[in-house]
């Protein structure tokens, strides 16, 4: 059975859409173009998908139709000779962009299921990668490789088709984020890939100039955003009308019959060009220009055109499908008629064709010329002759800007229609307005040039070759105390875990010695991980890089006997104390301390043992905070503040376990110093000084931004009181900031001299007004569409970016918003969802709190 087919479209929830892409509409302009399967688009959004759900019904293996009381309400507006049973498919597009190799990819990929269980299956697994609500075509920052495998997991039926190929953004071969072959972007998966889709700029000879493609089958759809662009490219199939059949003939061939196309210079992107400055050139002319614009000096464009010929290695096309070019019915109606194609006037015309003639695109293909003739006239028939015979004036198109098909020259449409000097034949016409040939640009353009570069590594101490002066300076140091003042970017890991290794190497420590302590576990992991590279696994697995709470669990575990505390020690996690904190206040029937006041009070009041003068503890009753030691005893649980104090108290009342502990870490590292408490600080004092040892701490005070959980940057500026004679040694250079980020925070700390940047002068830093947080959150996504020259085609079409501006090496990985309070971050995620950009929140909530890790963790 021979059937048209357009497979790539999109529903009213995509960005830049008609509302009256549904169902309904869908199947009426399906009629009317002729076509008998259309794609619903849009399946991953939640709600496009329940639409869908609710209003078709099976109709064959594969395909669907909308339900019978459906088709009967819009009967009445399909023309008796269009009438015909139009069948739905699954489809989605999904946009995917992500780095590889070096350079930022944007491509585009149309996905087609067998049934709505499977494309349940795949939503589930996208939404648990990305944002599948926003936006129609959702946005992903994941792999494409990785989006296909993920496609044949939810169900092995699926085919998936690279989408308009060509097209310089978001495309396999795009020539600002594209790749240059389709193994380097698919992988090992490159075998599932039967199928390409060519795009509105480019047609099959285009594209079989490359030999690379003859092995997978051209196919063409609309990406019709509404439904009356429906078939502006199409399939042709000769198969059983299902979808287990058309996957085939896409995959194997047999059954493929060819595409539709447009005359791919009406393209937007067919020739290079500069929008902004009204340039088009071809792609000669490009390479003369340096791929720059020669009125502005931005770079170009570059099209598709030039795109295929960088990438081409044959001099003529190997056609092994048909096809066909056409126009639109409605833009040749304009022409003729000399008025808009969206005019009452030519809705008329066309309407009055498709009642007496038939389908759209059976008037543009295979209409007798006589039947034209009658229906509308000599110079429809004419027009649609020399559309047929590709004898079309041509206006390429260029940065985004559609192209312009025509098929008269502006003095014969002033003709008379029954004069014969208007059906002249002229063979030459084809070629205007400096649009080159194929031919023409092949003779001018060579293959693209390819260049590797590789480069030789030394042999290095892994120890101390990477360190600076000071740096240095402060690793090989000999024994004693020593604080280390380390600014953002000056290496304060890599100085504390090398220092460790090299007291490791040179014999002064042996790894039971050290004590390593911070103030997370993903901190501590890192340090381990980096002494891990540097010493080995079995070394570094007798070292003790522990948090200063598993330090405190560890000793209190140890002498269990001498602290009184219940055993086994359960303890309550911070959520769970702040959530006994809040019970504790919400049940007090008088004056309620704030959440913050009332933590600090209770640190406090445990430190002093519940005795203190006057009965209150930072402004709170004794009473109020011994509802809280009462309720968390009959749990039989300690909280986290607890295990610091108790332990500071195990020190402080028993020598002899200071004793023992000071004498087996000879060698104390203390990251983050700035950050510790008053307890924190008391213990690593007693522990050094019982045992004799050597203290290392690094940090900034300029850092120190936990005062609200009891951290008192007092502990560092005392540290030459509460260690005599220990060393002071300051890391300078920053190797994360630029000098003008540098420059810009000591002015805003006020401090005496910046830190010295070794990555650059950078940027200026600049600073944007705004009036509310919905305005600075729309400021902050522009920007980051423009520096990324683009999310969709929408960014583009609507000039919010500027096709030459923006970076091929930036994803949305590059891109960091940083805020104070969780509370900002409303208007910034809902900014980021209407845009369909993908972002994560980090620390936004803890891990331990997500159900089920905040039950499971208790039984640990």
């Amino acid at each position: 059975m021979k059937f048209i087919a357009d497979l790539h479209i999109h529903s009213r929830y995509s960005r830049a859409t008609s509302k009256q892409l549904d169902p309904e509409h869908l199947s009426l302009w399906g009629q009317k173009k002729g076509i008998a399967v259309v794609g619903t688009g849009d399946f991953t959004h939640p709600a496009w998908l329940k639409e869908l759900k609710e209003k078709l019904t099976p109709a064959a293996p594969g395909l669907y139709r909308l339900k019978p009381e459906l088709e009967k309400a819009t009967k009445d507006q399909v023309p008796k000779a269009c009438e015909c049973k139009v069948l739905f498919m699954l489809s989605v597009e999904i946009s995917c962009i992500y780095k590889k190799d070096g350079k930022t990819r944007k491509l585009h990929h149309l996905i087609l299921m067998p049934d709505f269980e499977s494309a349940e299956r795949l939503n589930h697994k996208l939404e648990a990668i990305g944002n599948i609500t926003s936006d129609g075509r959702p946005i992903l920052g994941l792999d494409s490789r990785d989006l296909l495998e993920v496609v044949l997991e939810a169900d092995e039926r699926s085919f998936f088709i690279p989408a308009h190929i060509w097209t310089p953004w978001f495309s396999l071969f795009g020539s600002k984020s594209g790749f240059d072959h389709i193994e380097e972007c698919f992988g090992d998966l490159c075998g599932y890939i039967h199928a390409l889709e060519t795009g509105l700029s480019s047609d099959p000879p285009m594209n079989r100039l490359l030999s690379a493609l003859d092995g997978y089958i051209l196919v063409s759809n609309s990406d019709a955003h509404s439904p009356s662009k429906l078939g502006r490219e199409a399939n042709l199939f000769d198969t059983e009308l299902d979808y287990y059949s058309m996957v085939k003939a896409m995959a194997e061939g047999t059954g493929f019959m060819g595409t539709i196309e447009f005359f791919p210079e009406e393209g937007k992107y067919h020739l290079d060009g500069h929008r902004k400055c009204g340039v088009r050139l071809d792609p000669y002319e490009t390479r003369q220009n340096h791929g720059l614009c020669p009125e502005c000096g931005k770079p170009l464009t570059v099209g598709v055109l030039h795109r295929v010929f960088e990438l081409a290695d044959r001099d003529k096309p190997v056609l092994s499908k048909d096809f066909v070019s056409l126009i639109p019915l409605t833009e040749i109606l304009s022409e003729i008629l000399r008025c808009g194609s969206g005019s009452k006037k030519v809705a008329a015309e066309y309407v009055a064709l498709l009642h007496n003639l038939g389908p759209e695109l059976f008037i543009l293909m295979d209409a007798p010329l006589e039947s034209i003739e009658k229906q509308g006239g000599p110079l429809l028939r004419e027009a649609i002759e020399r559309m047929r015979g590709g004898r079309v004036i041509r206006e390429a198109g260029f940065d985004g800007e559609y192209g312009r098909i025509r098929l008269f020259e502006d003095h014969e449409i002033v003709s008379l229609k029954g004069q014969a000097a208007l059906f002249q034949r002229a063979e030459d016409r084809g070629r205007r307005s400096g649009t080159p040939t194929l031919e023409k640009v092949t003779r001018r353009t060579g293959l693209a040039v390819r260049k590797k570069a590789k480069a030789e590594v030394g042999n290095i101490d892994p120890i101390l070759d990477p360190l600076n002066k000071e740096q240095r300076n402060a690793v090989t140091s000999g024994g004693g105390h020593m604080l280390v003042k380390a600014g953002p970017g000056t290496g304060k890991t890599m100085t504390l875990t090398h220092r460790i290794a090299y007291l490791l190497r040179e014999g002064l420590a042996s790894p039971e010695q050290i004590l390593a302590l911070t103030f997370t576990r993903k901190a501590a992991q890192e340090m381990r991980s980096r002494l891990e590279r540097l010493v080995g696994e079995s070394l570094c697995d007798r070292l003790n890089i522990s948090t200063f709470h598993s330090l405190c669990l560890e000793m209190l575990k140890e002498q269990r006997e001498k602290t009184g505390l219940p055993w086994p020690l359960v303890l309550c996690g911070e959520s769970d104390s702040l959530l006994l904190s809040n019970k504790i206040l919400s049940d007090f029937t008088g004056r309620r301390p704030g959440l913050t006041r009332f933590r600090r009070a209770l640190y406090e009041y445990k430190l002093h043992g519940g005795h203190y003068e006057g009965g209150r503890f930072s402004g709170v009753g004794k009473e109020l905070l011994e509802r809280y030691r009462l309720h968390l005893e009959q749990l039989g649980m300690v909280d986290l503040d607890d295990l610091e104090v108790e332990t500071f108290r195990l020190l402080e009342r028993h020598e002899g376990v200071r004793r023992v502990y000071g004498s087996r870490y000879k060698w104390i590292f203390v990251d983050e110093y700035q950050d510790t408490n008053p307890v924190q600080a008391a213990m690593v004092k007693m522990l050094v000084k019982a045992g004799g040892g050597n203290l290392f701490a690094i940090g900034d005070p300029d850092q120190a931004i936990y005062g609200f959980r009891g951290a008192d940057v007092t502990s560092f500026y005392r540290f030459l009181e509460d260690f005599p004679g220990a060393a002071i040694i300051t890391l300078k250079r920053s190797y994360r900031s630029t000098n003008k980020i540098l420059q810009a925070s000591a002015s805003v700390l006020g401090m005496g001299e910046a830190l010295e940047s070794q990555v650059g002068e950078g940027d200026n830093v600049f600073t944007a007004p705004c009036g509310t947080e919905a305005e600075e959150a729309e400021m902050i996504v522009e920007t980051i569409e423009r520096l990324m020259g683009g999310v969709s085609y929408f960014s583009l079409d609507s000039g919010r970016v500027d096709s030459s501006s923006g970076s091929e090496s930036l994803s949305f990985g590059d891109f960091a918003v940083l805020y104070r309070l969780n509370s900002q971050a409303t208007a910034l995620k809902e900014a980021l969802e209407r845009r369909g950009i993908p972002f994560i929140v980090s620390g936004d909530v803890p891990l331990i709190e997500h159900f089920p890790v905040n039950v499971v963790w208790r039984f640990l």
